[in-house]
C-alpha cells in the first residue's frame, strides 16, 4: 500500500558518525543548562542564612572554607613564617620557648595579618548561622580564631585578648574553646599580666580529663606553661614542663629549642654534665646554624675542669676560628677559649683571648660587652686601673641599660675615667716640667730619638695595613716582657706602663686618642731615655720651628709646643700636679678603697709639695690609712701635725671627738625640721609665725649656709606682709649681703627692683634683668595627655620636599601596613616655608605610637629625603591648634622629645 498524501512516514536508518557526534554533544549541553538551573535554584535558596536546612548549612560551609578561610589562612601562615625568619634570638639569656619579635618586626607583617582579619570578617558576616546558641558553620568559628592569631602576631594584644576571649565564652561547649583558651593565656603571658595568665592555665589543666579536650591542646599546653614561668624567669618551675615538652612534643625545630633551654638552665645551675648532655642533642639535631654554633658555644663554656681534658674542647674552637663561615663568630669563640683557660689556671692566655674577643667584636654588642667586662674586672682585680679604664669604657659603651648591676658598672668606669686622666695629668705635666729643664743638646736629642720611633711604627702600621685580612691568632705563642717589675705603683713604673701600651696597642690596634681610648701620649714616654744624653748646651727656647710642622709628629715642633719654658706655664703646671694629686688620693680611698695606692700617693704628694693647701685633708687621709692598718706610730704623727697646725679645723674635731661628725648631721637634720616647719606656716599665710620660727633657727644655726639664707628669705617676705614696704627692703638687702651666692638671692633681687622701680622704695639692683629670670620659669605651653586624641604629625621643609608626592607614598605605606586603619592624611601650610601633614585620627597615644614607630623606620615614605627636611612627630589633638597658633616648631620638638621619643 502505498502512503497517501497528508500522511507522515518514519525512517529508520542508521546515523552517520557526524550526525551522532553532534546529537551527543546536544544532549551534554541540554544537561548542564538543567544542571546549571538546578544549583542556580539551590544557591538561591541555600545563599540566605536565615534558614537552617542541610542544603544551606553545606553550601556556606563550603563556601566560607575554600572561599575565605583558606585565603586568610594561608596568609597567616606566610605572616608567622616570614616572622620566623626576621626574629633574632639573644642567646646569652635564656630562650623563651616562644618568639614573636619586636613590635617592628611585628609590624612588618601587617599586611599578611590584615588580611587574615579581613578574609575572617567576611566568613563571619556572610556565612555565620548561629541558631539557639549553636553555630552552625564549622569555619566561621575557627575565622574567629584566625582573627585573633592574626591581631596577636600584630602585637595588637588588647584585640586579640577580645578576641580569644570571646571564643572561649561564646563556643563554651565546643572543643574550640580551648583553642581560644590557650592563645588567651598566650596573650597574658605577652602582656606581662601573670595571674591571669595563670588562672586560665589553672583552669585548661583542670579541664585536661574531659574527653572533649583536644588532644593537640594538650600536647601544646606543657609548651605554654613553660614559657609562662620563662618570661618570669622562675627557671626551677618551668623545668618539669620543659621535660614533659620533650615527652609529648612532636615539631622537630620547637624540640631542639626545649633542648637548648633545658641545657641553658643546667649549665646556669652549675650543672655542667647535664648542660653538656642537652647541647650536645641540639648540635647532634642539625639545628639551624646560629643555634648550633652557640651549642658548641655553650658546650665548650661546659667544660667542667675537675672531670674533663680541655684539650679537645680547645682544638676545636681553634679549627671553627679558621673557618671562613665562623668570621663573623671569632669573638665568641675567643671568649670560649678564654673562659676555658680560666678554668685551666692560665689567667693570662685567658686575658690575651678576652682581648681577642673584643677586638674581633663588630656586630654583637653584648658579646663585646661582656668581654670587655670580663677583661676589665681582671685588670682591675690587679690593680692595673688604666686598661681597666679603657675596657669598663668600652662595656658602658654597648651594654644595654638592664644589664644587671648597670650602675654599679658605670660608675665604675666613671671613677676610673677620672682616675687616669688625673694619673695621665701628673705624668704628662712631670714630663714637661723635666723636659724644660733639659738644655738644647738633650732636649733634640730626645726629641729626634721619638721621631725616629714614630717613623718606624708608621712603617710597620702600613706593612700590617698591607698583609690585610682576619686570621686566627695563636695567643700562646706571644712573648713576654721580662722587664716589668711588679709591686711598683703602675703609672710611676716606667716599664709597666710603656709594656701595658704597647699590649694595649697589640689588642686594640692604633687608635686615636680620644675620650674613649685614653692611652698615654708617646710625649711621655720621652723621659725613659733622659739618662742616656750627654750634657751640651744651655736650651734656647725660641729656637725657629716652622708653625706648620707643630702638629706633625715627625717635626721637634710638634714636641716644643708643650713644654713649660716661661716661669707662668711652670707655676700652672705645678698647680696642675697638685690638684691632680689631692684628688687622684681621694679616688683612690674613698671610691675604690685602694689604701696602697691612696697611701703611695698621699706620700708621694707631700714629698713634692710639702706645704701645698691640701696638706690638711692629706694628712687626715694618711692618718686614717695608718690607723685602720695599725700603725699606730705614724697615725700618731699625722695626727699631732694636724691638732698643732688646725686645732680648730673639723678634722681636728673628729679625731678628738669621732661622734663630731654625727652630731653635725643631727644638727642639720634639726635645722631641716626646724625650715620645713617655717615654710608650712609660710604656706599658710601664718606670717607673725614664720617670723618666730625664723628668728629662733637664724639664732641657732646662723652658721648653716644652706638653711640660713632661706629661713632669712621667709622672714623678709613675711615681714613685707605685716609691715611697711621699707622692711621687706632692708630685710632682702641684708640677705644678699650675708649670702651672695644663695640660690634665693635671684629671687630676692628681683623684688628689690620691683620695689624700687613700681613703689620707689631703695634703689634698683645693678646688673639683674627682671625679664632675663622671670622666662626661666615659663610652663610648657603643651599639655601631656596620653589618652586623648592623637595625630602623627609630619613637619616638612616645602622648600626643599615636594608634599604630593610624600602623601601619595604615605597612602601607599597605609594601605600596605595599616590597611584596616581608618585615618586620613591632610596636609596643611603652616607658614611659607613649613608643610605639616597629619594622620589621624588615633584614639590614644599608644595607637599614634604604634603607627609612627613603623613609619619612622619605613625606607620607601623617606627614600630620598634628608632628616632635615622631614620631622615625624605625634601630637595630641589638643595641642595641635596651640602649635599651629604658636608656630613654634622647636619648642614642640622639645616637648615631643621629653614625653613621646623618649618611651618609644
Amino acid at each position: 500500500m502505498q502512503p497517501q498524501s497528508g500522511d507522515y512516514v518514519i525512517i529508520f536508518r542508521k546515523l552517520s558518525y557526524k550526525e551522532n557526534i553532534y546529537l551527543k554533544k546536544l544532549q551534554l549541553h541540554i544537561l548542564l543548562v538543567i544542571l546549571t538551573m538546578i544549583i542556580v535554584m539551590v544557591s538561591v535558596s541555600s545563599c540566605s542564612t536565615k534558614k537552617n536546612t542541610w542544603s544551606r548549612r553545606a553550601y556556606h560551609n563550603m563556601t566560607c572554607h575554600y572561599n575565605v578561610f583558606w585565603n586568610g589562612k594561608n596568609s597567616l601562615y606566610d605572616g608567622a613564617e616570614a616572622l620566623t625568619q626576621k626574629v633574632i634570638d639573644n642567646y646569652k639569656v635564656v630562650l623563651r620557648v616562644y618568639n614573636y619579635g619586636t613590635l617592628q618586626e611585628a609590624q612588618s607583617l601587617n599586611s599578611q595579618m590584615d588580611r587574615a582579619i579581613k578574609k575572617a570578617s567576611i566568613g563571619i558576616q556572610r556565612h555565620s548561622m548561629y541558631f539557639n546558641g549553636k553555630e552552625y558553620i564549622k569555619w566561621v568559628k575557627v575565622s574567629y580564631l584566625m582573627m585573633g592569631e592574626a591581631h596577636f602576631y600584630k602585637q595588637d594584644y588588647t584585640s586579640a585578648r577580645r578576641v580569644f576571649d570571646y571564643v572561649s565564652k561564646q563556643y563554651s561547649d565546643d572543643p574550640i574553646q580551648y583553642e581560644g583558651y590557650l592563645w588567651l593565656a598566650k596573650t597574658y603571658i605577652e602582656t606581662e599580666r601573670f595571674e591571669k595568665a595563670e588562672a586560665v592555665i589553672n583552669f585548661m589543666q583542670s579541664k585536661k580529663d574531659e574527653n572533649k579536650f583536644p588532644g593537640s591542646i594538650e600536647k601544646e599546653l606543657p609548651f605554654v606553661i613553660a614559657d609562662f614561668y620563662l618570661a618570669q624567669e622562675k627557671y626551677n618551675e618551668a623545668y618539669p614542663y620543659l621535660e614533659r615538652c620533650l615527652e609529648v612534643g612532636n615539631k622537630r625545630d620547637i624540640i631542639t629549642r626545649v633542648y637548648f633551654i633545658l641545657g641553658q638552665i643546667n649549665q646556669m645551675d652549675n650543672d655542667l654534665e647535664t648542660a653538656s648532655y642537652y647541647y650536645k642533642k641540639v648540635i647532634n639535631r642539625n639545628a639551624e646554624y646560629r643555634m648550633a654554633f652557640e651549642a658548641k658555644m655553650n658546650l665548650a663554656k661546659s667544660y667542667d675542669e675537675n672531670t674533663g681534658d680541655s684539650k679537645a674542647i680547645i682544638k676545636t674552637l681553634q679549627k671553627m676560628a679558621r673557618e671562613y663561615k665562623n668570621r663573623d663568630f671569632l669573638d665568641q669563640i675567643y671568649f670560649a677559649l678564654g673562659e676555658i683557660s680560666m678554668k685551666d689556671g692560665n689567667k693570662e692566655t685567658a686575658i690575651d683571648y678576652y682581648a681577642k674577643s673584643v677586638q674581633f667584636s663588630a656586630t654583637n654588642n653584648y658579646q663585646k660587652s661582656e668581654s670587655a667586662l670580663t677583661l676589665a674586672d681582671l685588670y682591675f682585680d690587679d690593680n692595673k686601673y688604666e686598661l681597666a679604664e679603657a675596657y669598663y669604657d668600652t662595656a658602658v659603651s654597648f651594654l644595654p641599660q638592664d644589664y644587671p648591676d648597670y650602675e654599679t658598672i658605670k660608675n665604675k668606669a666613671s671613677v676610673l675615667t677620672d682616675l687616669v686622666q688625673l694619673a695621665s695629668t701628673v705624668k704628662l705635666q712631670d714630663s714637661l716640667l723635666y723636659l724644660a729643664s733639659l738644655d738644647t743638646t738633650k732636649l733634640y736629642a730626645l726629641i729626634d730619638k721619638v721621631i725616629q720611633q714614630e717613623i718606624a711604627a708608621r712603617e710597620k702600621e702600613a706593612e700590617l695595613a698591607d698583609e690585610g685580612g682576619v686570621q686566627f691568632v695563636d695567643v700562646g705563642q706571644r712573648s713576654r716582657n721580662p722587664n716589668v717589675q711588679t709591686g711598683k705603683w703602675y703609672f710611676y713604673n716606667t716599664a709597666a706602663l710603656s709594656y701595658g701600651y704597647s699590649e694595649f696597642i697589640k689588642k686594640w690596634g692604633n687608635r686615636k686618642l680620644e675620650d674613649n681610648w685614653r692611652l698615654s701620649d708617646k710625649r711621655l714616654v720621652m723621659q725613659s731615655y733622659g739618662d742616656d744624653l750627654a750634657e751640651g748646651d744651655d736650651l734656647n727656647p725660641d729656637d725657629s720651628v716652622a708653625m706648620d710642622q707643630s702638629n706633625n709628629p715627625e717635626n721637634r715642633a710638634y714636641y716644643l709646643k708643650d713644654i713649660p719654658f716661661e716661669e707662668e706655664q711652670k707655676k700652672a703646671a705645678h698647680e696642675l700636679i697638685i690638684k691632680s694629686y689631692k684628688q687622684l688620693g681621694f679616688l683612690y680611698l674613698e671610691d675604690l678603697r685602694d689604701t696602697t695606692n691612696a697611701l703611695e700617693t698621699y706620700l708621694s704628694f707631700q714629698e713634692k709639695y710639702p706645704d701645698n693647701q691640701f696638706r690638711l685633708e692629706s694628712w687626715y687621709a694618711l692618718y686614717k690609712i695608718y690607723n685602720e692598718r695599725g700603725n699606730q706610730e705614724q697615725a700618731s704623727y699625722y695626727k699631732s701635725l694636724i691638732l698643732s697646725n688646725y686645732a680648730d679645723s673639723d678634722y681636728a674635731k673628729v679625731i678628738t671627738d669621732p661622734e663630731y661628725f654625727n652630731k653635725i648631721g643631727e644638727d642639720k637634720q634639726r635645722a631641716l625640721q626646724l625650715y620645713e616647719k617655717t615654710y608650712k606656716a609660710f604656706t599658710r599665710e601664718q606670717y607673725f609665725r614664720v617670723i618666730t620660727y625664723a628668728n629662733n633657727g637664724l639664732e641657732e644655726f646662723s652658721e648653716d649656709t644652706a638653711i640660713a639664707p632661706r629661713l632669712m628669705y621667709l622672714r623678709a617676705i613675711s615681714l613685707g606682709k605685716v609691715d611697711v614696704p621699707d622692711t621687706l627692703y632692708a630685710s632682702l638687702k641684708e640677705l644678699i649681703t650675708l649670702h651672695p651666692a644663695s640660690p634665693v638671692v635671684p629671687m630676692a633681687k628681683s623684688i628689690l627692683n620691683t620695689l624700687s622701680t613700681e613703689y620707689g622704695v631703695g634703689e634698683p639692683v645693678a646688673g639683674f634683668n627682671n625679664q632675663a629670670d622671670s622666662t626661666q620659669a615659663i610652663p610648657s605651653i603643651y599639655t601631656y595627655d596620653e589618652n586623648s586624641m592623637h595625630l602623627v604629625l609630619l613637619i616638612v621643609n616645602s622648600k626643599n620636599v615636594e608634599i604630593d608626592p610624600l602623601k601619595v607614598r604615605l597612602s601607599d605605606f597605609k594601605k600596605k601596613s595599616f590597611s584596616l586603619l581608618n585615618v586620613r592624611i591632610k596636609s596643611l601650610m603652616l607658614d611659607n616655608k613649613t608643610t605639616l601633614i597629619t594622620i589621624g585620627n588615633f584614639g590614644n597615644k599608644r595607637e599614634a605610637g604604634k603607627f609612627y614607630s613603623a613609619l619612622s623606620s619605613d625606607e620607601y615614605v623617606f627614600s630620598g629625603l634628608s632628616p632635615d627636611d622631614v620631622a615625624v612627630t605625634t601630637i595630641s589633638v589638643g595641642n595641635y591648634p596651640v602649635f599651629y597658633k604658636e608656630k613654634d616648631v622647636e619648642g614642640y620638638l622639645r616637648f615631643f622629645k621629653k614625653y613621646y621619643e623618649n618611651e618609644k
